[in-house]
């Protein structure tokens, strides 16, 4: 396989906290996904327009993603993310139950709305919440590992919200996942392009060796406590090896375009100094020839 990057332009842009490319690239990182059964109504009632429509594992039965990503170098330096998102139906396929979900396996384009997305650094808040609107806030996010198992823990002002674990399970080379995250800007719907490049990784169904946990005197523990179903997760990706490019956003509203202009968000990149060559090469203009001596 080529360059995953190969191709993809990137323009510089200033946010708050830094500097950052877009699209972003993450050379470097690890992920662990699990897919949990819940009640479809309590789903429903995480979404903020009933345009996102939440897939279906079983009549009545959606599914809720818990995802933790270890990014260890990327265009705006490290950081943890820890993903709360909701399956949904995917728009290319009957929205059928467990049809949708099983064409979205099959094909690796995963519909997701993001409903939560704490992350450890102030530059990852600030370039997800202003260009993308993503629902981000700065928390605790610990990976740990032991010989066989890899644990992740979710903590915020030092409460802990949540924990998932899973085995280090055998992987191989995956290839490529796409992950279209659904969001919400402007009071409308928005999209963002995920793709994960799987060096090394693992998809189990039904696994018997992942477990989570649920603090559910806080908020956010108690919300996904009480929609999740039964003790079992539908699905378990193991990734210790990844690469990944955050696309978009795919539309570009009004303001957020305004924003990025009159703040003066676009800096000199390669392209733009690349651009620049060719005028420094340039001889300079030949004055037309005077009247010639009589001598």
């Amino acid at each position: 396989m080529g360059d995953f990057f190969e191709g993809i332009e990137q323009v510089q842009l200033k946010v708050d906290g830094g500097k950052a490319r877009f699209p972003i690239f993450y050379r470097d990182a690890r992920g662990v996904v699990l897919l949990l059964s819940a009640n479809l109504l309590k789903l429903r009632r995480m979404l903020p327009d009933p345009r996102f429509i939440p897939a279906q594992l079983a009549p009545g039965v959606g599914a809720l993603a818990l995802a933790a990503f270890e990014y260890h170098e990327t265009d705006i330096g490290p950081y943890n993310e820890f993903q709360i998102g909701i399956l949904l139906n995917a728009p290319y396929y009957a929205g059928v139950p467990c049809y949708n979900v099983m064409r979205q396996y099959l094909d690796r384009m995963y519909s997701i709305y993001v409903h939560r997305l704490p992350v450890t650094t102030e530059i990852a808040l600030r370039a997800g919440i202003d260009f993308y609107n993503y629902p981000k806030f700065i928390g605790g996010i610990e990976f740990g590992d032991q010989a066989s198992r890899v644990d992740c823990d979710l903590s915020r002002d030092g409460e802990r919200i949540l924990s998932i674990s899973g085995a280090k399970v055998p992987t191989r080379a995956v290839g490529e996942m796409r992950f279209l995250t659904n969001l919400f800007h402007f009071r409308q719907p928005q999209a963002a392009e995920f793709k994960v490049n799987v060096q090394e990784g693992a998809i189990c169904w039904m696994p018997r060796d992942v477990s989570w946990w649920f603090n559910t005197s806080n908020e956010i523990g108690a919300e996904l406590s009480g929609a999740v179903l039964g003790s079992r997760a539908a699905m378990y990706l193991y990734m210790p090896k990844i690469q990944c490019v955050l696309y978009g956003p795919e539309h570009v509203p009004m303001p957020l375009l305004q924003r990025v202009v009159t703040s003066e968000g676009f800096l000199p990149g390669a392209a733009a100094h690349a651009a620049k060559k060719p005028a420094a090469k340039k001889k300079a203009a030949r004055k037309p020839p005077g009247p010639k001596s009589a001598g």
